[in-house]
């Protein structure tokens, strides 16, 4: 028999339902959804969630750094003590649902605890700005102002990869003012109990276990270089012998073979969480042809673990080799900024709270790390904080992610009953 949480939440899914598809159109680049940080997309996702909480009979704000608020009317100015949040923000020509599906169910959350009484004037929807890393090259970037984790300087100096334009200039443009000197948190956390979360999981882990829902015990770091450039010489290709090139594809591709390599190796040692990609790699457009041995190459690696010592020693395996093959090709490796959060252990108390309370709902949330995510901020704060993973056929970071609508009800009953349960 069903929960009357869940109850409540399937009589909400169809207007939900509409919320998402209307977020989809408005967010459409013709080919997946694209929702810019700090940009046009973004900011209409806000509206329309605003607009939706609004018909619900809730208040909605804006803090000046951008972010969305959703609370019981009368009580957004309130100091929280339970935060459900995502981010509105997609990677581009991404998915629907990575980000919005948190925001949506926080406001589903809401509804569920406004029908509980004044339990609800507790709780704090937020929807974060550019938490995807593309755009500015750093990730969690509403969270980190809404915590007070950027500087003045941060905001004249991180640019977005597309318009050229700083985070200052963004926030500017939407009418935001944060205040002079050193940059405080944008809420009262004094109060704060803990934060939730609800999110797609973005590996098909869940579909490959046949589960609907997941609750996570960690939080991955990363380790990243996201301008990374391997200097070499141009030269005519079939002139130059093989000792007299200096190659940049070539000793950055073994640099890549062996970061592979050795990352199958710590997959064999015990260490099955441990992730390494290179999303960029690219020669120089304005000067490359098939005629020329390549002199420059353009890349990105990412490095991500559970473990902090782990992403270190593989990074440092990666920069050794890296140096060894810079001197066999004649070439120059120049790895830029390294950016990055460490990674992070969740609250075992609500894990536990999530297990017991998933038994007693008919819901059996699957123990697994996940990927960064704004959670991973108010953890390292030191507030108690949960993230609800909903299966995820396809993958993320795609335009062919995907949810299913029952699960998604299943992972948002789950959420707002261990809420229930807390306030």
């Amino acid at each position: 028999m069903k929960s009357s949480v869940l109850r409540r939440i399937d009589e909400l899914m169809p207007e939900l339902t509409v919320l998402f598809d209307q977020v989809a159109r408005d967010s459409s680049d013709g080919k997946g959804v694209t929702r810019d940080a700090f940009g046009p997309r973004e900011t209409q996702a806000a509206k329309i969630l605003a607009t939706f909480a609004n018909k619900m009979g809730f208040e909605t704000t804006y803090d000046c750094g951008g972010n969305l608020h959703v609370a019981r009317a009368g009580h957004v100015n309130d100091p929280p003590k339970i935060i459900v949040a995502s981010h509105l923000d997609s990677v581009p020509v991404g998915g629907n649902y990575d980000g919005l599906a948190g925001v949506i169910a926080g406001i589903a959350t809401l509804r569920v605890l406004e029908d509980k009484g004044p339990a609800s004037e507790n709780l704090r929807v937020i929807g974060f700005r550019g938490e995807e890393s593309p755009w500015f090259g750093q990730a969690y970037l509403g969270s980190k102002l809404l915590l007070g984790e950027l500087s003045h300087a941060d905001l004249q100096t991180l640019r977005r990869f597309d318009t050229g334009r700083t985070l200052g200039e963004h926030l500017q443009q939407l009418g935001m003012k944060l205040p002079d000197g050193k940059l405080q948190p944008l809420i009262p956390l004094n109060s704060l109990k803990a934060y939730f979360e609800l999110h797609i999981e973005q590996a098909p882990l869940l579909e490959h276990l046949g589960l609907p829902v997941g609750i996570a015990t960690a939080i991955r770091g990363n380790i990243r270089h996201p301008y990374a450039t391997c200097l070499g010489e141009y030269a005519h290709s079939g002139a130059v012998p093989r000792h007299l090139r200096h190659d940049a594809v070539m000793a950055t591709a073994k640099v890549l073979s062996f970061a592979d390599e050795y990352w199958r190796q710590l997959i064999n040692a015990g260490h099955d969480d441990v992730v390494f990609t290179c999303g960029i790699f690219q020669t120089d457009s304005a000067e490359h042809t098939m005629t020329k041995v390549p002199g420059q190459v353009t890349f990105s690696t990412n490095i991500g673990s559970i473990s902090n010592q782990v992403m270190e020693e593989m990074e440092a395996a990666i920069t050794r080799r890296a140096a060894e093959l810079a001197v066999e090709h004649g070439v120059e490796f120049d790895w830029g900024k390294r950016v990055g959060t460490p990674a992070v252990n969740l609250d075992t108390s609500i894990m536990r709270l999530a297990n017991t309370i998933g038994q007693e709902i008919g819901i059996e949330p699957h123990q697994m790390p996940t990927v960064g995510h704004d959670a991973a901020l108010f953890q390292r704060r030191g507030f108690p904080t949960a993230v609800v993973l909903i299966r995820n056929a396809n993958g993320s970071h795609n335009p062919s992610e995907h949810m299913d609508m029952n699960d998604f009800a299943l992972g948002a009953s789950l959420m707002a009953s261990i809420i229930s349960a807390m306030i």
